[in-house]
């Protein structure tokens, strides 16, 4: 009896052992990204700072043929992009300040802050040294509209909080279909920290990359154009989401019957076709979640090699992304702006420049 009650204590505790192994066991990648994704609507506000960078290679002979494309692909080789800022969810107030660094021989920089309220959009006007504009505008905020700029261009401009709400919404939902048609072992794996190269503010419990190459290209797409967009564009296309974007509900139906008729072997035609001409070097995300589920960091690296006429071009790109005092009170650094014109005061200035 004594043996007995020994085993079925020891029992207990095995079970009890495997019951707290599993609560702490860190969920799969395509789970975590699941809960990430949702819970990014709970980001009610932030700090927020971004950076981007490009770099694209032609063939001699094209930018030989087309100087615009040369001075094009010469600046975006040499620029960096950086974004900070911080946004609030309700009332709505966002700010940005962009700085744009330019190397070579045509070296500036060019600091771009702008301000956004669900009224407002305020833009100072940048020094920029290769257009000279009148010192008594320069450095002042130039107050915008979207609503009257939307009717004057005859376009619908979605900008109060109800709606931004919507989209959030509707991103959730886009999410949910995303992650329900991708397969994880094909796509996704987990990242070890001391692999993942983070910045030293990033604080993550786990990481996560998504990745596309040549040899899942393939069921990337197929997935995508068969499964993914047929399940959004009905969405869109729902009395839910209908006013959330300026599209014809016509064009969208049009669209997902597009879907339908290139499906199956016309679909796999084409994708030979394509890989025949794009290579891809490096197609990935990489997302660090924290404790709480947030999603605190983005790393997106693009590497692909074009061909046109058989003649290569290199297309490569990075952006990172880092969130930060997730729903505290933020700071805004530039606030509403005081010092304004308006945009007919600027063009005025500069004589419509």
């Amino acid at each position: 009896m004594y043996r007995k009650k020994i085993a079925l204590a020891l029992c207990a505790l095995l079970v009890v052992m495997a019951v707290l192994a599993g609560c702490g066991a860190k969920p799969a990648p395509k789970e975590t990204l699941e809960k990430a994704f949702q819970t990014a609507a709970d980001m009610k506000s932030a700090d927020y700072k971004m950076t981007f960078a490009m770099n694209m290679d032609f063939p001699a002979d094209a930018l030989a043929e087309n100087p615009q494309l040369a001075v094009t692909a010469q600046m975006l080789k040499n620029m960096e992009v950086a974004v900070t800022g911080a946004y609030q969810q309700e009332p709505f107030q966002m700010e940005m300040n962009i700085e744009a660094k330019l190397k070579g021989d045509m070296a500036m920089n060019i600091n771009l802050p702008i301000v956004m309220t669900d009224q407002k959009i305020w833009v100072k006007v940048p020094n920029i040294p290769m257009l000279p504009l009148p010192k008594d505008v320069v450095g002042k905020f130039v107050e915008l509209d979207p609503k009257e700029l939307a009717k004057q261009s005859d376009q619908k401009v979605n900008f109060d909080a109800a709606t931004i709400k919507k989209q959030q919404e509707l991103g959730q939902e886009i999410g949910k279909i995303f992650f329900k048609h991708v397969d994880e072992k094909t796509f996704l794996s987990s990242v070890d920290k001391k692999d993942a190269k983070l910045p030293e503010t990033v604080e993550a419990n786990q990481i996560v990359k998504f990745a596309v190459t040549n040899e899942n290209l393939e069921p990337f797409i197929t997935t995508v154009a068969e499964k993914v967009l047929p399940e959004v564009l009905d969405l869109m296309m729902s009395d839910k989401y209908a006013k959330v974007f300026d599209f014809k509900k016509e064009d969208l139906e049009q669209a997902k019957k597009d879907l339908t008729a290139n499906s199956g072997d016309k679909l796999k035609s084409e994708i030979a076709k394509m890989k025949e001409d794009v290579k891809i070097k490096d197609l990935q995300i990489t997302t660090a979640v924290n404790k709480k589920g947030f999603p605190v960091y983005h790393d997106v690296n693009v590497g692909l090699e074009v061909k046109e006429n058989g003649k290569p071009s290199q297309i490569g790109a990075n952006i990172k992304a880092e969130y930060s005092k997730i729903n505290e009170k933020p700071e805004f650094k530039i606030g509403i702006p005081k010092d304004v014109i308006t945009l007919e005061q600027l063009m005025a200035k500069t004589n419509g420049m």
